[in-house]
């Protein structure tokens, strides 16, 4: 816009009839808005609302279907169960009978080592019987060994690591189970509604678009004078056309770093004072009468003519 459009803006808006609420100027209210969407995706199975109906924090929109999530969960949800009970007794019980077996086997084994090796000091056995001993001996030792590891992992149960690691594989099924099931994020109006029961939509696929209704806003431009007496936070009055004489209430949320329609080579306090600087006011609609779309004029009480 340029300079011609500040001057009408400046024109049409600054003048007030009661002095006390300050200097005013117009806008138009605005609202935020937000597109809904599933991380996941999905096949659309059932819709829940129509275009322009109110809706609360929370109230159902959009269901998906992805059923391979389903099955996912209950296979993870099974891994769980089995880490978390650990090893059967049984299992646990046969450890213990192989561990105990082969030591048995391995005491005899040294009990026949040590007699070989006074046979062979007599000469009555040959080398290669002493050393088949010796061997036979050393390998069952070892074997008994790992018997005993196995047995103690089994008692010892299912890793900590491991079972945190399924159980986090279960906590991201569920989120994404979740996210078959879209909600309003809060008091919202459904501006668009994109899809029908049927659509496939990929992760991420705008499904709605939500008019934030307790999110109301103008923004107003003043000109350069005016911003020594207008601070954040600051309140001010506001008032529309379908409700004339009635103040509502706002606050000063955001005050431009920089000008606009600003001419191009500002010489002299006559150019200065033809900046305007945009304003952002919130707006408080507990009583729900504000309305987007509303022209709004925006009193500043600290602005005195």
């Amino acid at each position: 816009m340029g300079a011609v459009t500040a001057l009408t803006l400046l024109a049409t808006g600054c003048s007030v009839e009661d002095p006390s609420r300050g200097r005013s100027v117009s806008g138009t209210i605005e609202t935020d808005e937000v597109r809904v969407a599933s991380r996941y995706g999905g096949r659309v199975v059932k819709i829940s609302a129509a275009e322009g109906d109110s809706l609360k924090t929370a109230q159902p929109l959009v269901e998906l279907d992805a059923a391979e999530l389903k099955a996912k969960r209950d296979r993870v949800a099974a891994q769980v169960a089995e880490y978390e009970a650990g090893p059967r007794p049984q299992e646990i019980d046969a450890a213990k009978h192989d561990w105990e077996a082969r030591a048995a086997e391995s005491d005899q084994a040294r009990v026949d080592a040590k007699r070989a090796e006074e046979l062979f000091t007599q000469k009555t056995i040959s080398a290669t019987e002493h050393d088949q001993t010796l061997t036979r001996a050393s390998t069952l030792e070892k074997n008994v060994a790992a018997a005993k590891s196995r047995y103690d992992l089994l008692l010892a149960g299912t890793r900590a690591e491991r079972l945190a690691q399924v159980r986090a594989e279960l906590a991201e099924t569920d989120a994404n189970l979740r996210e078959m099931s879209i909600v309003a994020p809060s008091n919202s109006v459904l501006e668009v509604l994109s899809v029908k029961v049927g659509d496939v939509l990929a992760p991420n696929q705008a499904l709605a678009t939500l008019l934030l209704t307790d999110h109301l806003w103008v923004r107003v431009f003043v000109p350069e004078p005016w911003l020594g007496h207008i601070q954040l936070g600051e309140p001010v009055r506001v008032r529309v056309d379908s409700d004339p004489g009635k103040d509502f209430s706002g606050k000063v949320e955001q005050i431009a770093r920089s000008a606009e329609f600003t001419p191009r080579n500002v010489q002299t306090v006559g150019e200065r004072v033809k900046q305007v600087f945009g304003i952002k006011v919130r707006l408080d609609n507990q009583e729900g009468k504000l309305r987007a779309g509303m022209a709004a004029d925006v009193a500043f009480p600290n602005v005195q003519k």
